[in-house]
């Protein structure tokens, strides 16, 4: 897959995305806002990913006010905030940002591959990969926390978090974890995208670091990769950090654009 996505693919793909990014407001006492016009989530959560503004159709006159009114909710609850410019974002809304002071601080790319020909991979010795039921749902959320930069002490927060997203099997949200003898080592997630539209959305792909270069993280994606494609998706989607990128591209990814987060001066 080169390039671009569909129109169709493009708004399935910010949808996913949605979804998922605001999957933390579920979580008692969050603020979550979405009506087809902003999808936005703020928690308690000093984790940037998870508050902001994570797809918008708004006219630009519109942008300063919602803009402001998301920096005081975020304020609020001393977390860092952003509003990210997907792929089917209007194109006023950069200008519209950065006339009410919030800057362009990273561009995300956006990844896809298609599914054909996919199958699921086979871990190295001493490597065994599970889908996460409850019992190791903390263990998940400790690999995902501390493999994204999270100190230790932190890891209790987003575990928290994790069981109000939804118990597995309560959700469509499925996550994966690679156990390297008897410590889990990596992880990663696979949330479908709306009914129809046969995309997956790839996410929370981590390794902690004693057990990095070897592999794992092609692993987990690729474990992903199958479930989807097993679910009847023909398009996987990620969004991919610098670290990740080289991965990503050997197991086929292209860029198909980029995700603008602006934050506030």
């Amino acid at each position: 897959m080169q390039g671009s996505l569909s129109a169709a693919l493009a708004d399935a793909h910010d949808i996913n995305y949605a979804d998922f990014s605001t999957s933390y407001a579920r979580h008692p006492g969050s603020h979550l806002h979405r009506d087809g016009r902003i999808d936005r989530a703020i928690i308690d959560l000093p984790a940037l990913p998870y508050n902001g503004v994570f797809r918008s159709r708004v006219a630009r006159r519109e942008i300063a006010a919602i803009a402001e009114e998301t920096r005081a909710l975020a304020a609020a609850r001393r977390v860092p905030v952003a509003w990210r410019v997907t792929l089917t974002t209007p194109p006023a809304t950069t200008a519209g940002l950065e006339a009410a002071g919030w800057a362009l601080r990273e561009r995300t790319p956006v990844m896809a591959v298609a599914l054909d020909g996919v199958s699921r991979p086979a871990p190295p010795p001493g490597v065994r990969v599970e889908e996460v039921g409850a019992g190791a749902l903390a263990d998940w959320s400790r690999v995902v926390a501390v493999g994204f930069g999270c100190p230790e002490e932190y890891v209790d927060g987003p575990a928290g978090y994790d069981r109000d997203v939804g118990l597995p099997g309560q959700t469509p949200l499925r996550r994966f974890l690679a156990w390297h003898g008897d410590d889990p080592a990596a992880a990663s997630a696979l949330l479908p995208g709306p009914p129809g539209s046969r995309l997956g959305g790839i996410f929370c792909v981590a390794t902690l670091e004693p057990w990095r270069g070897q592999g794992l993280g092609a692993l987990l994606t690729g474990v992903a990769m199958h479930a989807a494609r097993d679910g009847g998706a023909t398009t996987a989607v990620l969004q991919a950090s610098q670290m990740g990128q080289p991965v990503y591209r050997r197991l086929g990814f292209a860029i198909v654009g980029h995700i603008g987060e602006h934050q506030p001066g």
